[in-house]
């Protein structure tokens, strides 16, 4: 997990808080910031600095900022651990934007994301794979073309268990150095099929 500063936990939150359409400007972000620390409020820019550089926020438009898919996973497994207390009544913006990053918790690995993925053992990982190998199989069957991207069997496995992205890979190389799946590569893409 990435340790960020609670001044840009906070500005994660406010841009998330204040978006319009997907996207926020810096002084919105900046302006409402101040509300709550004058001092995070003057090293608004510099902070949003740092978060560009870390890859957690974007600028698709000119002074429009948004979170990167990367920047809600941060946001939200560090909302878990903040010791930070808002000390005033906030207006409902902030308590919203708190409560979708709850909901969003599940899909970035749920609250115990650390317990989780120390659980998966790598005989638990060979059954679940496969299962999911020959799940996917089939229904690549039954549209007529069977290609089993190692990529994407691996992010949907990722998707439906908790496991950490080095576990995933590590079991994976495994599975390979094993003998359990052949791989080839084509075209830059890994394709594999399970060994009986």
């Amino acid at each position: 997990m990435r340790e960020i500063s609670t001044e840009q936990l906070l500005y994660l939150l406010y841009t998330f808080a204040y978006l319009t359409e997907g996207t926020v400007t810096k002084g919105t972000v900046k302006i409402n910031l101040a509300k709550l620390s004058k001092e995070y409020g003057k090293n608004a820019a510099k902070i949003c600095e740092a978060l560009f550089e870390q890859g957690l926020l974007e600028s698709p438009k000119r002074h429009r900022i948004r979170i990167t898919e990367m920047g809600m996973k941060v946001l939200v497994i560090n909302l878990q651990t903040t010791e930070f207390e808002f000390t005033s009544v906030k207006g409902p913006k902030i308590l919203n934007a708190l409560m979708s990053c709850l909901k969003l918790a599940s899909k970035y690995g749920g609250i115990d994301q650390k317990v989780a993925d120390e659980d998966m053992d790598f005989e638990t990982f060979v059954e679940k794979f496969e299962k999911l190998y020959f799940e996917e199989r089939r229904r690549q069957e039954l549209e007529g073309i069977v290609a089993m991207l190692s990529k994407e069997i691996c992010q949907k496995f990722r998707e439906e268990n908790n496991i950490s992205e080095s576990n995933l890979k590590k079991y994976f190389e495994r599975l390979k150095s094993e003998g359990i799946v052949f791989s080839v590569v084509e075209d830059n893409e890994e394709l594999i099929e399970w060994v009986d």
